[in-house]
């Protein structure tokens, strides 16, 4: 028999999955189930990014605002998938026109 996550074990642990995720995430969800992945953290040298990859391509790369609450980061996320598979254009907080400079996952 398996070993059971302790309560306090980090949400992977504990079988937070796609399936488990809140309503309100259901495009996060949808990015997941598709084989693709989300990212959120330090991804040098940006600070706070929220990355939504589908396993094809980068649809969303977000900037967390100063004091944004990291569910109001993941709610910026799943809308901002939302809108780019509606509109088939990436969502782009990171990168700036005109730039020398581009970060592309």
């Amino acid at each position: 028999m398996g070993r059971r996550p302790k309560p306090d074990s980090p949400p992977a642990a504990r079988g937070v999955t796609a399936a488990t995720m809140p309503d309100s995430f259901a495009h996060i969800a949808a990015v997941i189930d598709g084989g693709g992945q989300i990212m959120l953290g330090t991804m040098k040298p940006i600070v706070g990014a929220a990355v939504a990859h589908d396993g094809k391509k980068t649809l969303v790369m977000l900037k967390r605002k100063h004091s944004e609450p990291v569910d109001q980061l993941l709610r910026r996320l799943d809308a901002a998938v939302a809108t780019a598979k509606a509109t088939g254009l990436r969502v782009d907080e990171i990168n700036k026109p005109n730039s020398d400079v581009s970060y592309e996952l």
